[in-house]
């Protein structure tokens, strides 16, 4: 069946062996170029009437001979920033892959391989030589998008992502940076002219070392959720993924700016536990379950009944909360349910609780109630007006 259909084929069109092959391409395992090779002398023995027509020189129908090219391809492939691996793409002519598309219809041919596949492979084998980088068909630190017919190349410098814990020692600085409710980044007589809500924040502190170390063009700073502008982030300190947009340097020591960023910023934030990630992490701390402990300070002094009462009131304990009236404007109205597992009076401290419960839970307004857009509160528990006036984080952990 093989035979029959490349000899039609070839009676009608010129192949070279690479685009001959390729029509059988998924087939075997061996190269399309020897298949071809193999094919074509195969109906040279059988048909040496033929073996004018079969092996014809002239330019291939259908590549225009780009195969014999790849060497002049790649010769100016030499990227000026750091990488250790990388993925091939190209970009064929639209004539090309009709062409292609033609011939697979008309001759029924269903184990095609693609002409920008076969580029692709070949291409990637010969950059992988020349480089001595490592070729891979994912997370790659580079994707080298080369235009064969033009002799062009382009590059997309896959992002590097570094992990870490951050504390944060101060109240008043946000987790990312809040670009101005009024002018959105322009500039403007409301924020001094910065284009920002505030003066600094966690994302701003951290990356600036790193995007000098990296060349960076940009970052983006992605956290296990955030505490409020007014709340200290103490423990072993909320995870973050960094991500550093087209790096020029990967290769960079992270203890070294770990100790630097800590040096710089003494007293504001401190950062730990860094170390290289893939991509998935970042969806992995967006999206895992957690659980966090925070220590409350209320404006009341609490009796011992109360503190009874509480503690025992809120004990695995699902609270139902409406998103709070001081973020409705910039969050999804919905209704959240989360769970407490335990609250804990302090004997030496009246006003002091600590709160182990799910992530997402709003602990200002678990504590006043809300509006009772929280309930149960320990407000409505007691019967009293009682609101947080303040509040820290003291541990993160995945949800078990």
């Amino acid at each position: 069946m093989i035979l029959k259909t490349s000899k039609e084929i070839l009676i009608e069109n010129i192949l070279c062996n690479h685009c001959l092959g390729r029509q059988f391409g998924k087939i075997s395992t061996s190269t399309n170029e020897r298949r071809g090779k193999v094919i074509r002398n195969l109906l040279i023995n059988l048909y040496p009437e033929l073996s004018s027509i079969l092996n014809q020189e002239r330019s291939c129908f259908l590549c225009n001979n780009i195969f014999d090219k790849t060497d002049e391809i790649i010769k100016n492939i030499s990227p000026n920033f750091e990488f250790n691996s990388f993925h091939v793409g190209t970009k064929v002519p639209e004539e090309i892959m009709k062409k292609e598309e033609i011939l697979k219809e008309k001759y029924g041919l269903q184990y095609q391989e693609s002409i920008k596949q076969e580029l692709n492979r070949e291409l990637g084998k010969k950059i992988g030589l020349n480089t001595k980088k490592e070729f891979k068909r994912e997370k790659e630190d580079v994707t080298i998008i080369i235009h064969p017919y033009e002799f062009k190349t382009e590059y997309i410098i896959n992002p590097l992502f570094i992990y870490g814990r951050y504390n944060k020692f101060v109240r008043g600085i946000p987790q990312t940076k809040w670009l101005c409710r009024r002018c959105k980044g322009k500039g403007c007589s409301k924020c001094n002219q910065t284009g920002k809500m505030y003066e600094e924040s966690i994302q701003e502190l951290i990356t600036e070392l790193f995007l000098n170390e990296t060349k960076g063009t940009d970052s983006a700073f992605h956290g296990a959720g955030r505490e409020d502008i007014d709340v200290l982030m103490l423990g072993k300190g909320r995870p973050f993924v960094l991500e550093i947009k087209s790096p020029q340097v990967r290769y960079i020591d992270l203890q070294k700016l770990e100790l630097e960023v800590n040096k710089t910023n003494k007293g504001k934030i401190r950062i730990s536990e860094l170390c290289y990630v893939e991509k998935d992490i970042v969806e992995k701390i967006k999206n895992t379950p957690m659980r966090k402990t925070y220590l409350a300070e209320i404006d009341i002094s609490l009796n011992e009944d109360e503190k009874e009462k509480i503690e025992e009131f809120f004990s695995n304990r699902d609270i139902y909360q409406e998103t709070p009236n001081r973020v409705i404007h910039r969050r999804v109205d919905k209704t959240r349910i989360r769970k407490v597992y335990k609250v804990l009076t302090s004997k030496e401290n009246c006003s002091s609780l600590e709160i182990y419960c799910d992530g997402g839970l709003y602990i200002k307004e678990l504590i006043s109630g809300d509006e009772a857009r929280t309930n149960p509160s320990i407000a409505e528990l007691l019967g009293k007006n009682i609101k947080c006036v303040l509040l820290n984080v003291i541990s993160i952990e995945e949800k078990v």
